[in-house]
């Protein structure tokens, strides 16, 4: 089972390019919203340690005692706060464009981090939705999935900047990859960083690919995710 989560101002469908790939490879899959995103109600702020629970409630709504975690940005985030809380509940961890929440960055990175967050919190609405429809339109591939479900939990709107930060943790098998050209914020600094901290991290960059990796480039970053489970089935 590979649950997918997406990442800000995306929706269920941010994964449709990358799903025909893990199905043709044996997957079940399922695809989800974040609170405040696709089908899901408004809130007024997103809530990490919600979103993860609704996450782990939902495997257990469809039966699901371990799974294959992928999330994109905050989805990721969401993604690595579950196996945080429910190690047991892991095959393993995929992180595409996120960082690890265990340690603290840097000062200006975090600067820097929280403006943007500042500023998509003020950005009108409309543009949001114009922002979102922009990136669906980047996918025209129809996904062919064994099974979705979306979470209709109402938690939030838009993702917040991260409230905590955990002790060290013995991680399960995790990949954590971004685009080559994802140069914005401390993703391509952080990455091998956190692999090097952990022997179960690897790090990986999808070729000819930005901070939406799984859409720029859904073929590659197919590959790299695959090989990667491949490599501990």
């Amino acid at each position: 089972m590979v649950v997918f989560t997406h990442g800000t101002l995306d929706d269920h469908r941010s994964f449709d390019p990358l799903v025909p790939f893990f199905v043709e490879a044996g997957y079940r899959t399922v695809t989800r919203d974040l609170p405040g995103h696709g089908g899901s109600e408004d809130g007024e702020h997103f809530d990490l340690t919600k979103a993860s629970r609704d996450l782990l409630g939902l495997l257990d709504e469809i039966g699901a005692p371990t799974a294959v975690l992928i999330g994109h940005s905050p989805g990721g985030y969401s993604s690595e706060e579950a196996a945080i809380e429910a190690p047991h509940r892991l095959d393993a961890l995929v992180v595409i464009g996120a960082t690890s929440l265990t340690p603290k960055p840097s000062l200006l990175p975090m600067i820097a981090l929280r403006l943007s967050v500042t500023l998509l919190r003020l950005a009108p609405k409309r543009w949001a939705r114009r922002r979102a429809q922009h990136l669906f339109r980047r996918s025209t591939r129809s996904s062919r999935t064994n099974g979705a479900a979306r979470q209709r939990r109402h938690t939030g709107a838009r993702p917040g900047i991260l409230r905590r930060r955990h002790p060290a943790h013995r991680p399960a098998p995790t990949l954590v990859c971004h685009g080559e050209h994802a140069h914005s914020g401390i993703i391509a600094s952080a990455a091998p960083e956190w692999a090097r901290r952990h022997p179960l991290v690897r790090h990986r960059v999808v070729p000819g690919a930005g901070h939406l990796a799984h859409r720029d480039n859904p073929g590659a970053t197919a590959r790299v995710v695959l090989d990667f489970l491949r490599g501990f089935r």
